[in-house]
């Protein structure tokens, strides 16, 4: 049955709905994100968790049309951006201090499984549209945090040198620490720059993270750097927008850009998606 204002919803979406308003409030109240505050740490695994399960579009419509959600979402994002930054900086940093730390450590990190998932995805999508001159070109990812995990398994898993770019300097100096420890520092480099000003012309294939903000600007310099290149964008769909903000695909489309390809969240294990885009022939 669809859900519409006057129908009740089950305890299950109610369930969510409260969970939101609970993840939200703590966010809120608490001014340390990272995960030395214990007071934060189950209740964001206790939301990504809830975030992971399959919702029919009904009951995704009747929770992202909420008021309480709806006023909350964009202070939520925001907050959870900041907590997802703080962990990974926390988690870069404790692993390089491991006297005994390598590229193996990594694939036994808690979630080196999620994202081994979502970069298979994409990287099946990826062979499906590049051409065959194309499969052996350097990758640029924009957004790469202090524990850059894609670009790392980009590389393992393309054979191709790949130049992880940050705004943040704490972030680049927590990412080269690790590309140094794991001794890929000349097949994975660490640049502190916004991807709003960065030369993309060495690079046919961009990947734009989903906390990159301002995406719109990013593809405008790619636009103007490298016009050819496959830019591949990760976004939310469905219940999943509570955690990761969506890009606009009218406005991307509406820019120039033909979408080629995409990838769909995998239930119980990746909650972002993909979209992937080359600029329509003028």
């Amino acid at each position: 049955m669809e859900y519409c204002s006057t129908t009740e919803p089950s305890k299950r979406i109610s369930d969510l709905i409260a969970l939101v308003k609970e993840t939200y409030d703590v966010l809120q109240r608490e001014s340390d994100l990272t995960p030395s505050n214990s007071a934060i740490t189950k209740p964001i695994s206790i939301f990504t968790e809830a975030l992971r399960q399959v919702y029919t579009p009904e009951e995704v419509k009747y929770v992202m049309e909420n008021v309480e959600v709806a006023t909350r979402q964009k202070g939520l994002l925001a907050k959870l951006s900041e907590a997802e930054y703080g962990m990974e900086l926390f988690d870069s940093r404790r692993l390089c201090d491991q006297p005994e730390f390598g590229l193996a450590s990594l694939f036994q990190y808690k979630n080196w499984g999620n994202y081994d998932s979502l970069v298979g995805e994409e990287l099946k999508q990826l062979r499906r549209i590049i051409r065959s001159e194309e499969i052996s070109t350097p990758i640029v990812f924009v957004g790469s945090g202090p524990l850059p995990l894609s670009a790392i398994l980009l590389h393992l898993r393309w054979n191709v040198s790949v130049t992880c770019v940050d705004m943040d300097p704490d972030a680049c100096e927590a990412a080269h620490s690790m590309m140094e420890r794991i001794h890929l520092s000349d097949n994975v480099q660490v640049v502190q720059g916004d991807g709003a000003d960065f030369d993309y012309a060495s690079y046919q294939h961009v990947f734009i993270a989903s906390l990159v903000t301002q995406k719109d600007k990013t593809l405008e310099q790619i636009r103007r750097t490298n016009p050819n290149a496959l830019v591949v964008i990760r976004t939310a769909e469905g219940i999943r927008q509570l955690m990761y903000e969506a890009i606009n695909e009218e406005a991307i489309a509406a820019a120039g850009w033909r979408l080629l390809g995409r990838t769909s969240p995998i239930a119980n294990r990746v909650i972002n998606s993909a979209r992937f885009y080359r600029l329509c022939p003028e």
